[in-house]
């Protein structure tokens, strides 16, 4: 018996100590989730104002009173309006204490009323961080919101002399909008035209904003304004408002705006390059179309401008300039398959795929028009080319009868160069209005060379610019088939096209840096911690038959986290070769990686995390079919380096195989089953 006791004593000792050890690790491990959930959120007193008067400012103010004894050391301020305002702010007294210990973070674009750790503050003010100005800060929604932060505040109010006085006033969105029809898939590349002849009211005239204005404008963006007029216009512009980022050093070297005076950019039209604050600026064209462009290449940003444009009638003997061609054009740019047989016979008599030959197109009654031009990389890496050409010539200009254009465009690289089209304007009429269908006899075509013919690969039409264009060798071919005066189906001043061509090595991929002349491209976090990555050619479509590698290295305490926001790889099911499917592969290695299925298909936005400082991410395509690609944010995080943490990190392919059961009644069975065993082995 006495033995026995001994062995009860000495097992209740036992799991006392193992239920001690296990509440040590239950506090250690909500210390560590809660010290993971601050970094992820940090909980502050919130306050809310949303009072209203259209004629007058709002106030609020912050005192000691407010801020001693806030949780966690902070106090959040939102100012909500409706859906579709905006918010000023104007600061007029801050008083914090030195050394910065107190801090106001101020966050203009919100969507929601939330202020995580991770969202990034527009700007910090604190007691020596600078002198504040009159001048408001607006939102660029229909939120504006301030964050407070104490280091080791007072416990006592009369030892806080803590004041934060502002007033904020809600503005229409609708006073801020520009005017013109927004090019799809783009930023803030607009258009903007003339009323047609007939039509009644004025000409057109109307406000353009930098993006976000009057809040500050997003930094590296690049926009184009296009003004469109009538032949017998001219175009106003009047600058309100001009805000950029000083220039300390002379010259505009980083945000400017650069005005020209044409449609499309070139260095001998340029009227005026602006990037310091003026006073009221008028700037008029000296034909019917004009160009401004806005290119924010600084880190730096600004509220930006603001300013009006009107379409003038030109003076009476003033001379007019060449005259664009009217017409009405579809509100899409197509991809075609091949075109129905008996649409081409009618169209233009031949055969179906074929473009028409020279001696097919001079036929008794049919006025002809043709080019030819040859584009070689030895000469030049890049260029433009249009349509104009054909259209700009006295005797098709002033013809009576109609003429049918045709121009072929050759390009020839130098291997492994590939040639890549981008276009910068484009309107040939569809079929009728709202149809999606190109006719052959007025359309781009892409070709290629079957047994001494041109065949048609995709038609191209619309008013809208089609999605760039890459070749799958160092030869690509284009040809112009149109007709003047075209066919009216849309209301546009514009006909044909202007397009860039590039002689290429780095398949269209600007990040990174390449391997060799493969399509290889490395991304190291000590040359650059976030960017973006796309597929070849994006967002146009990628290449056949090629395999397209990205490599990110990190540091020995990182992590890279890969977010797409746009995934379209052509695809099906499991993504194999049974489906003849393209795909994308992920992998911790150089190696195929088991954790990893392959992605096809179209996918919404999803991220991808590496487990290690090496990720690889490759493209796999065949010669069936081809989609537009992906595109993708890269951003190496640092992983805390502390001994519970790492344990965690290095062992998280392992962490969905460990019970969450709770450790006392793992500890209670485990002692029932001891106290038997003791039992049956003393014969008690």
């Amino acid at each position: 018996m006495a033995a026995a006791a001994a062995w009860l004593a000495l097992g209740l000792a036992m799991a006392l100590t193992w239920t001690g050890n296990g509440q040590k690790q239950e506090q250690s491990g909500q210390q560590i989730a809660s010290s993971k959930q601050a970094q992820l959120w940090l909980d502050c007193p919130c306050l809310h104002f949303n009072e209203r008067n259209s004629s007058q400012w709002g106030h609020l103010e912050v005192n000691a009173s407010r801020a001693v004894g806030a949780k966690n050391n902070c106090l959040m301020i939102f100012v909500g309006g409706k859906d579709d305002d905006l918010v000023a702010f104007q600061l007029e007294q801050l008083q914090l204490r030195s050394g910065c210990l107190d801090s106001v973070e101020v966050f203009p674009y919100l969507r929601e009323p939330v202020i995580e750790n991770s969202t990034l503050a527009a700007d910090t003010f604190c007691q020596h961080s600078r002198n504040r100005s009159a001048t408001p800060i607006y939102s660029a929604g229909r939120l504006f919101g301030l964050r407070l932060r104490f280091q080791q505040p007072p416990t006592k109010e009369e030892a806080w002399n803590l004041t934060l006085k502002a007033s904020y006033r809600f503005l229409k969105k609708d006073n801020f909008r520009t005017e013109g029809r927004l090019v799809p898939h783009t930023y803030c590349d607009f258009y903007f035209f003339a009323s047609l002849a007939g039509e009644e009211g004025s000409l057109g005239q109307g406000y353009f904003h930098s993006p976000r204005f009057p809040a500050h404008y997003p930094a590296h963006i690049k926009c184009a304004y296009k003004f469109i007029g009538r032949p017998d216009t001219h175009v106003e512009l009047l600058f309100e408002e001009l805000q950029l980022p000083p220039v300390v050093s002379g010259g505009c070297q980083l945000d400017a705006l650069t005005i020209f005076d044409a449609e499309s950019a070139h260095m001998s039209a340029v009227i005026d390059v602006l990037c310091s604050p003026c006073p009221t600026r008028r700037l008029v064209s000296s034909g019917p179309d004009l160009l401004l462009e806005f290119n924010a290449s600084s880190n730096r940003t600004a509220k930006g401008f603001r300013g009006k444009y009107k379409f003038v009638p030109n003076e009476p003997g003033m001379p007019m300039s060449a005259p664009p061609v009217v017409l009405e054009a579809a509100s899409v740019a197509v991809k075609q398959g091949k075109p129905h047989p008996q649409q081409l016979q009618q169209s233009l008599g031949v055969e179906a795929n074929s473009l028409p030959t020279d001696a097919e197109l001079w036929k008794p009654g049919r006025s002809f028009e043709s080019c030819k031009q040859l584009f070689d990389s030895r000469v030049n890496k890049s260029g433009a080319f249009d349509s104009n050409q054909l259209l700009i010539t006295k005797h098709v200009i002033g013809a009576a009868r109609s003429k049918v254009l045709q121009c072929r465009y050759e390009f020839e690289a130098q291997p492994p160069e590939r040639v890549q089209i981008r276009f910068h304007d484009f309107n040939i009429p569809t079929e009728h209005e709202n149809s999606t269908s190109c006719q052959p006899g007025d359309a781009l075509h892409v070709v290629t060379q079957v047994r001494g013919r041109y065949e048609t690969q995709e038609m191209l039409c619309g008013a809208f610019l089609p999605k760039p264009i890459m070749s799958n060798g160092p030869r690509l071919q284009l040809q112009f088939v149109g007709q003047h005066p075209p066919a009216m189906t849309n209301k546009v001043q514009y006909y044909g096209f202007r397009a860039e061509y590039r002689f290429l090595t780095n398949f269209g991929i600007m990040s990174g840096i390449q391997k060799g002349q493969d399509c290889a491209f490395v991304y190291n976090s000590s040359e650059r911690i976030s960017g973006l990555f796309h597929s070849p050619n994006f967002p146009g479509y990628y290449l056949e038959n090629m395999v397209c590698h990205y490599y990110f290295y990190g540091a020995s305490d990182e992590r890279v986290v890969l977010h797409f926001t746009y995934f379209d790889v052509e695809g099906i099911g499991t993504c194999d070769h049974q489906t003849a499917s393209d795909y994308l592969e992920f992998s911790n290695f150089m190696s195929t990686d088991r954790k990893y299925s392959r992605y096809c298909g179209k996918l919404q936005n999803f991220e991808m995390r590496s487990d290690g400082r090496f990720f690889r991410v490759t493209l796999h395509s065949n010669d069936r079919f081809v989609a537009i690609g992906f595109r993708a944010l890269y951003t190496f995080e640092t992983i805390p380096m502390n001994n519970s943490n790492n344990d965690l990190r290095e062992t998280a392919s392992m962490q969905s195989y460990v019970s969450s059961a709770p450790l006392k009644p793992i500890l209670f069975k485990f002692f029932q089953l001891f106290i038997f065993v003791l039992i049956l082995t003393n014969g008690i």
